[in-house]
Parts: structure tokens; sequence; C-alpha cells
């Protein structure tokens, strides 16, 4: 009796193991032996697993069951990739290394048996239109063959083509595909509106046919793409002057409709201020930090140390604000004061010697430096460098012949602490007075911005 007990035992101990789920790969003439699967979170990607191929290119990957449903990425090579979906289902596939996506051929699963036909279908009618358009070119245009040509490629021009992401939404309305491919979907715009209200119309509808219910949609590209379009499209429909009020508006709209879901809520939140905090966009950028980020309530503590540190970093030197001063030490002259240089308006920057993104700026800074007089614009750019010797040969090899000062601290610079500086290059225009006027994003904008304050060109 009492070893009849172990087995049982053993026996209930083995039904409650969780559940695995497998990924099985074959690729031919695959020549490298190891592969990887990433899962995505927005369009960010992480590696969750990798497999060792044997000498046909078979491969297997393991889910456990707590694996959250979304698009991944399996990955055999540099170039040689493709996405699925897992939605608590086992895969098969078997594809050839030379033309991963012609190739695939879905064995086993429901959800990636919808997505190749819908990826098929894209391809057959990109490669077609390409292909005709090619063709057309080899004819002179009074050529009968040339406009059956052209013929053709205006068919193709104007099929619709969303049927077929139509047609799955409504057959297989609870796949996870399904959700994917909503995003996919712009809002139809009905017969009868005047094509100057188009536009508006569909950023008017552009979220009435989303879930945000779903937390497994942030698990795909589609949600941010959707949302990076969304922005985009009021560039379009606004003018200049009332683009960032228009986009405000928007803003308000998408996270009214995200406010269902507390975790789309805040992973939205997050992903738009890491996008805002790029963009030329300083007003826009503002009231997303006043009214969403300053009052965002994260149970994730992490995310809510993010935000607070974008708050305070953007409320240190936003427009209007007096930024702190800035006393630069000289062996002969005495110490160099922000506020006492003679200029109309000084544009502080941050960079380094090491950053990519300035070694690509700064030279056009220059030229911009080096065409307005010094009594009505002034450089101070602030290194967060650690090495002097690189700072240096940076500044000779450069010519940057405006202000220059490293306290040589790496991101330990206080100066760069108390400026609320997150990244280089950052640059901050300001007055006499260390009044911020402006966040300009790049030389371009800057000279905007300039013009605008009416600083002409000395040269």
């Amino acid at each position: 009796m009492k070893q009849a007990g172990i087995v049982l035992l053993l026996f209930c101990f083995q039904i409650n193991l969780p559940a695995q789920y497998t990924i099985q790969v074959k690729v031919d003439s695959m020549p490298v032996k190891k592969a990887y699967l990433f899962d995505y979170l927005g369009i960010n990607r992480n590696m969750v697993d990798s497999a060792k191929a044997t000498n046909d290119g078979s491969f297997s990957f393991t889910l456990p069951a707590s694996a959250h449903p979304g698009m991944y990425r399996i990955v055999v090579g540099p170039q040689q990739f493709w996405d699925i979906i897992f939605n608590k289902e086992s895969i098969r596939m078997r594809t050839h290394f030379s033309s991963i996506i012609d190739s695939l051929k879905i064995i086993e699963s429901k959800e990636n048996k919808l997505l190749n036909s819908y990826m098929r279908f894209f391809l057959e009618v990109q490669r077609k239109g390409e292909l005709l358009q090619r063709l057309s070119m080899l004819y002179p245009a009074a050529d009968p063959f040339q406009q059956q040509v052209m013929r053709e490629l205006q068919k193709v021009q104007a099929s619709d083509p969303e049927k077929i992401t139509r047609e799955i939404i409504e057959k297989y309305p609870d796949t996870y595909v399904s959700g994917f491919l909503k995003m996919e979907i712009s809002p139809k715009v009905p017969t009868g509106i005047a094509p100057k209200d188009e536009l508006k119309y569909v950023l008017d509808h552009y979220w009435d046919n989303i879930s945000f219910a779903d937390t497994n949609m942030m698990y795909n590209p589609g949600l941010v793409n959707k949302v990076r379009t969304y922005f985009s499209l009021f560039q379009r429909a606004s003018s200049p002057g009332e683009l960032e009020n228009a986009m405000k508006k928007g803003l308000d709209k998408l996270m009214s409709a995200a406010a269902v879901n507390d975790v789309i809520f805040q992973f939205l939140l997050e992903d738009i201020a890491q996008w805002a905090e790029r963009t030329e966009f300083d007003e826009f950028f503002g009231y997303l930090t006043e009214f969403y980020l300053a009052q965002a309530s994260c149970t994730d503590e992490k995310k809510k140390g993010e935000f607070k540190d974008i708050v305070a970093s953007y409320q240190k030197t936003s427009p209007g604000k007096q930024v702190p001063e800035i006393v630069i030490p000289r062996e002969n002259k005495g110490s160099l004061i922000l506020s006492e240089i003679p200029s109309r308006y000084i544009l502080v920057v941050f960079w380094a010697s090491w950053c990519p993104h300035c070694n690509e700026m700064l030279p056009k800074l220059l030229k911009l430096y080096e065409n307005y007089s010094r009594k009505d614009f002034e450089i101070v750019a602030i290194s967060v460098d650690q090495k002097k010797q690189e700072w240096d040969e940076s500044i000779k090899k450069n010519g940057y012949s405006w202000i220059n000062y490293s306290e040589l601290k790496g991101w330990d610079c206080s100066i760069a602490y108390d400026y609320g500086i997150r990244a280089t290059p950052t640059m901050i225009l300001i007055d006499r007075k260390r009044t911020v006027i402006a966040k300009p994003r790049n030389p371009e904008l800057l000279q905007q911005k300039l013009t605008d304050l009416g600083i002409r060109t000395a040269k």
C-alpha cells in the first residue's frame, strides 16, 4: 500500500506539471548551427531562447505555459529571420535558408497559417506591381503591349489591399492574428465626405475598432507603429502653427481610449514619452510631461521612477525657466560666468567626443555658429567626457572655436545634473537672463528659431 501511495503521489505531481509549448522548425540548407527566438514588447525585441540545429537544419524552442501570446521572431542568420505568432499552441514549420519567406510552410499552427496567408498576399501584390512597373518601362508609350501592361498595373494599384485583412478578422475574430491585423486597417472614409475632410475623418475615427482591453496587444510592433502613424498624420492635416495643439488633442483622445487598461495605458505613455523626447515637438512633449507623466500613478516602481526622471529633467529646462548659473574656471583670466557673457542669446550644448550623434551634429552647428556675430549668438559646449585627451583631440580636430568646458567626470558632471540632461547631444537656447527660449533638436531648427528672434547672419 505504501508503494502504491508513492506511485499515486508521483502521478498527481506529474499531471500538475506546467504545460510547455514547442516551436519545431526545419530550415533546409541551413549553414549555421544556432537559432534564436526573440519576443516583442512594442518595437523592442528580447531574446527568450536559443537552440542548436541538427545537420538537417532541425531545431526547436520551448515556451512555458506562462509565456504570453504575441509576435516572436526566429533568427537563423544576420539577414535570415521571420516573425511568427505564438498563442498557446505548438508550432511546426519548414522553410529554406535561401528564401525563408517564399518557401515557408506552416505544418501546424492555426495562427501562423493565417499570418502566412496574409504575408503571401501582400508580397504577391507588391512583387506583381514592381514587375509590371519595370516591364512598362521597356516599351514605348504608344506600344499596344505597353498599354496593356499599364492597364494591368492600374488594376493592381486599384485593388483593395485590406481585403484579406478584413476577411481574416471577420472569419477568425478570436485569434491573436485578428487583433494584430486590426492595427493594420485604416478607417474607411464613407462616400460623400469631401476630399479636404477625409484626413480629419480618419483622425477622428482612427481608434474606433481597436480594443485596448487586450494586454497582449503590446507584444507586437503593431500598436506602437499605429501610434507613430497617428501622430504623423497630424503633420499632414494641420498647419505648422496649429500642429502641436492638434497633437495634444489627439493625445487626449488616444489616452482616453487606452484608459480602460492600466497596463496598456502605462505602456503607451512610456513609449510616447520616449518618442516625443527625441522630436522637435517641445510644446507637445511639455504637455505630455505636465498632464500625463507628472500625474501617472504606476504600480511598477521602475516605470514610476523613469517617469519622475523625465518630468524632473523636463522641468529643469522647460521654456520660460531660468537655468542654473555655469561658472567655468580659467587659468589666467579668472572664471567665466554664463550670465556675464555679453551675447544676446547663448546656446548651451551638452555633448561628448564618443557620442556618434554629436560627431554628426556639431560640425553642422559649427558652420551655423561661424555665420553669426558674437554679440548676437554664443555657444557654451559642456562635454560629459571623462578622458581629457579624447576631449581635447575632438575639439582640435573639428575646430570647435566656441566656449568649451568639461569637468571630465562623465555623467557625474554636476552641470549636466543641474540641467537635467538625459542624453547627448542636447541643446538649450537661453537669453542674457538665463531664461530658456527653446530646446532645438538640430541646427536647422536652431537657425529657424534665431531667425524668428530677429537674429540675422553676419556673413
